[in-house]
């Protein structure tokens, strides 16, 4: 990542650690968030999460490398709450709830 950020840049930074320090405390809580399987979609939607923090005024500001090293920052907490989900999520949501 440059060194140098513009203000828009750190504050979107700024936000990002928000964000990854309340995916921090889900996950010391024992709560995941499911990911796709599929590499590629998994990747799309940490991208389009990583997008959607962004405010609209900001996204032309931003460098691809600030993109990247927030999606990098994302993508570490999500995959690292993969362990506390149940291995067949779908079978154990459909065993849990009477429908």
């Amino acid at each position: 990542m440059p060194e140098t950020l513009n203000d828009y840049e750190t504050r979107f930074m700024q936000r990002i650690e928000r964000r990854s320090q309340f995916l921090k405390l889900l996950f010391i809580a024992e709560f995941g968030i499911y990911l796709p399987p599929d590499e590629t979609q998994r990747k799309r939607s940490i991208e389009a999460l990583v997008r959607m923090m962004a405010r609209q005024s900001e996204l032309p500001h931003l460098r691809a490398e600030t993109l990247h090293a927030a999606f990098d920052i994302v993508r570490n907490h999500l995959e690292a709450m993969q362990r506390v989900l149940p291995h067949d999520v779908q079978y154990r949501n459909r065993l849990k709830r009477d429908w």
